[in-house]
């Protein structure tokens, strides 16, 4: 009786270590009750003073009713349906080991639980012997059928295999014996009359469960019924204890690592093969984290994206670390292939640029070769124009060509060479000053296209009509953004324009073309003169980017 209260306590006290361990607290109650249960009964066989045997013999069957609602809880819990054990379901469940108790421990004022006590000394044991009553038999018929509903669920989840089946056949002979013979000594079926031979059995029963803890690492910090989805993904888990032993491993982890299904845990690092070994310390010299990882694999190579985290307990103890690998080499591949079809596109784009570039400067000389053999001013201005319209066009298919970006590029690096092209080419007079201010904003190739021709348009205007020869004056380029909303402006210090010119007006050919082009990019364009004691011109164009 001693050792196997003593086994029970040890065993309840070793299980201490792991409290967040699903079904740990379960059995630590079922070891505990047990322990209280075998020694109350060494005390009662021991005892021939009547009053206190009485007494004890009342007192041990407050563990003797509470085991089969501790085994129920462990059996659910185990199983992963501790949903089950909810308040209202514990309350029930109590309902009759509570009736019991206290029937028992109130039996010598009822005929309700045992009665008719007689304590026999001329045996070899002392023996009470009693009579049992309508609760008694009530409370036996109720723990039989509970323990053996909690077997059944404990059997049943062999078919997970999620759960160790070994330990569970531990634990399930560890709880089936004492409760065989508990049942043949209430029966009167013993070898030795008067004595309960369950109590003995429970040195077994902690012998059972010392194998379970000790070879099986039962209620190591390893998730009691874990789910099924961890059993069946092809990511690699693996788990390390603080000695840097594996206690876990899901089935791709074990087929990738070479180990054994039925031996692995406790398996030291320092013996997982190769490359495993060097891998799993190296990644754990680097610390927790997330990370890509190659490998080479039989022979092939494997690209892994890798998560390294702590495993820690409610008290911030270390427990160990898990190693979680998830195989990215096809999405690898399948980047690499993108982007090899993204710059191969990237670099037909740049030629079609290129091309249209070299096209439209032969355009353009070619209209400028037009023009100098022209003896008409009014054809030589328009083809001029003509010219102009086109190189800037060119000068936005060269930047895009000298981009990296294929199709979208800051607006500045398109508009600023653009205007010193244009004023290179245009006969300004030397007392006119260009400014530009111009905001980096990335713009699609389309919109930029439309712009290019707009501010040409309207420079070109303000060159030609904003200033008398000899006059000094300022020509401004503003481009700036506030959130989505563009601005572009054009504003001379000439102030030569009379009227207002919007975008229902009749305007020259030069305007209905900026007119057009601001339509084309959804912008709203109006010209109009601003100022008191200087008067300016001021041309906007305002747009939304999409």
């Amino acid at each position: 009786m001693i050792i196997a209260t003593a086994l029970c306590i040890v065993i309840a006290l070793y299980v201490q270590k792991y409290p967040e361990t699903p079904a740990s607290r379960p059995f630590i109650y079922m070891m505990l009750i047990g322990a209280g249960w075998t020694a109350l009964y060494g005390l009662s066989i021991i005892t021939i003073w009547y009053p206190l045997r009485l007494f004890f013999s009342m007192a041990m069957y407050i563990p003797s009713r509470l085991m089969a609602p501790a085994i129920l809880f462990l059996a659910l819990e185990y199983s992963g349906k501790e949903r089950w054990i909810t308040t209202k379901n514990v309350i029930l469940i109590l309902i009759i080991p509570v009736i019991a108790i206290i029937a028992s421990m109130t039996s010598p004022w009822h005929n309700l639980f045992r009665y008719n006590f007689n304590l026999d000394t001329s045996g070899p044991i002392p023996i009470l012997y009693y009579t049992p009553g309508p609760i008694f038999t009530l409370s036996n018929i109720y723990n039989a059928v509970v323990i053996l509903g909690s077997l059944l669920i404990m059997l049943f989840s062999l078919r997970d295999r999620a759960l160790k089946a070994q330990s569970t056949l531990l634990l399930i002979i560890g709880i089936f014996i004492p409760i065989i013979v508990e049942i043949l000594f209430t029966n009167n079926i013993t070898p030795i009359k008067g004595y309960n031979f369950a109590a003995s059995t429970i040195v077994f029963t902690g012998g059972a469960y010392l194998v379970a803890l000790m070879k099986y690492r039962l209620f190591g910090f390893v998730s009691i019924a874990r789910s099924t989805v961890l059993e069946h993904i092809s990511d690699l888990v693996v788990v390390f204890d603080n000695q840097v032993q594996i206690v876990d491993c899901n089935p791709a982890a074990l087929q990738a690592l070479g180990l054994n299904p039925k031996n692995y845990v406790g398996i030291p690092n320092d013996f997982v093969p190769e490359p495993w070994r060097s891998f799993f310390d190296a990644q754990a010299a680097l610390g927790t984290g997330q990370r890509d990882v190659a490998l080479n694999i039989k022979g092939e190579n494997k690209v892994f994206d890798l998560s390294v985290k702590t495993i820690i307990d409610s008290h911030s103890r270390t427990l160990g670390t898990l190693f979680l690998l998830h195989d990215i080499t096809s999405l690898r591949a399948s980047e690499q292939q993108v982007q090899q079809l993204l710059e191969e596109k990237n670099l037909l784009l740049r030629e079609v640029h290129h091309r249209i570039k070299n096209n439209m400067s032969v355009i353009a000389s070619l209209l400028s070769l037009q023009s100098d053999t022209v003896q008409d001013d009014a054809a030589k201005t328009a083809l001029q124009e003509a010219r102009n319209r086109v190189q800037s066009m060119s000068v936005l298919y060269d930047r895009l060509y000298r981009s990296d970006g294929a199709n979208e590029m800051p607006l500045d690096e398109y508009l600023s060479p653009l205007i010193d092209k244009l004023v290179a080419m245009f006969p300004i007079d030397p007392y006119i000053n260009v400014e530009k201010h111009l905001e980096p904003i990335v713009l699609n190739a389309r919109i930029l296209f439309s712009l290019g021709i707009i501010v040409n348009e309207l420079l070109t205007n303000a060159f030609k009509y904003a200033f008398k020869r000899g006059e000094r004056g300022t020509v401004r380029i503003i481009a700036e953004s506030e959130g989505p909303r563009i601005t572009v402006k054009v504003i001379d210090s000439g102030g030569r324009y009379q009227e207002p010119v919007n975008e229902g007006a009749q305007t020259g050919f030069g305007l209905q073309v900026v007119q057009l082009m601001a339509r084309q990019i959804g912008a709203s364009f109006a010209i109009q003169r601003a100022g008191v004691q200087v008067q300016e011109t001021v041309a906007t164009l305002s747009f939304t980017k999409a």
